[in-house]
């Protein structure tokens, strides 16, 4: 006769298998990390001048004060990293939560590498693009298929995260294909727009890492009190 586990247990095993402290900090660092650019982009248009409807992000990566945006590259691919990890453990999801992991995952690495190649534009010969701008074109598709492929599980914690998810690609894939098809100048704020939707997907990532690891950490310790 098979063992029966009770629903106390079954609860603590689940308890088991996702950490809470590792889902708070990854949803911590998710938190930072992608609302960083935003800051840093207004940080650097406050000290370099910036025509922020007409200059484009990559412009602020140019120049004495480039730091300034190569920070925000850097805690933003930490905060992508991080909402992957703590994605892929606490998998809400099946297949297409997974390819969405991996989706974060590649978003990190893209913005790492692009804080590293921080010219955009042509190359010093003056022929063919740069390496930064080779790298900004691989944001389109991860920035729209991210959303869409883990829109479906998200609805089994809210149904109107499914609607943002959706909202984030859709926007993030509008103003992405905007920027590079009208006059520089006004593209500038195009782009802005962009990677602003784009945290109608990131930051409820992070916030859902977040409460989840605060609810696990709360049944932890009602286990251990019991």
């Amino acid at each position: 006769m098979s063992e029966q586990i009770s629903p106390h247990h079954e609860s603590a095993a689940v308890v088991a298998r996702e950490r809470p402290e590792l889902l708070m900090f990854c949803g911590a660092v998710g938190l930072i990390g992608n609302i960083a650019p935003m800051i840093t982009i207004i940080w650097a248009a406050v000290v370099i001048d910036h025509n922020f409807i007409a200059d484009s992000i990559s412009d602020l990566a140019r120049g004495p004060h480039r730091r300034i945006m190569d920070v925000g590259f850097y805690v933003n691919a930490a905060g992508l990293l991080a909402l992957a990890i703590g994605t892929a453990h606490a998998h809400l999801g099946r297949a297409c939560w997974s390819l969405g992991i991996f989706a974060l995952a590649f978003l990190a690495m893209v913005v790492t590498l692009l804080g590293l190649w921080d010219e955009f534009g042509a190359t010093h010969s003056g022929s063919g693009m740069s390496v930064h701008t080779k790298l900004s074109f691989l944001l389109a598709p991860l920035y729209l298929v991210g959303p869409f492929l883990m829109a479906p599980a998200v609805a089994n914690l809210h149904e109107r995260l499914r609607s943002v998810f959706y909202i984030s690609a859709i926007l993030w894939l509008v103003f992405a294909v905007s920027f590079k098809i009208v006059p520089t100048s006004w593209d500038g704020i195009l782009e802005k727009i962009a990677v602003a939707a784009t945290m109608l997907w990131t930051l409820p990532l992070a916030w859902i890492l977040l409460v989840r690891g605060y609810e696990r950490s709360h049944r932890l310790s009602e286990g251990d009190a019991d």
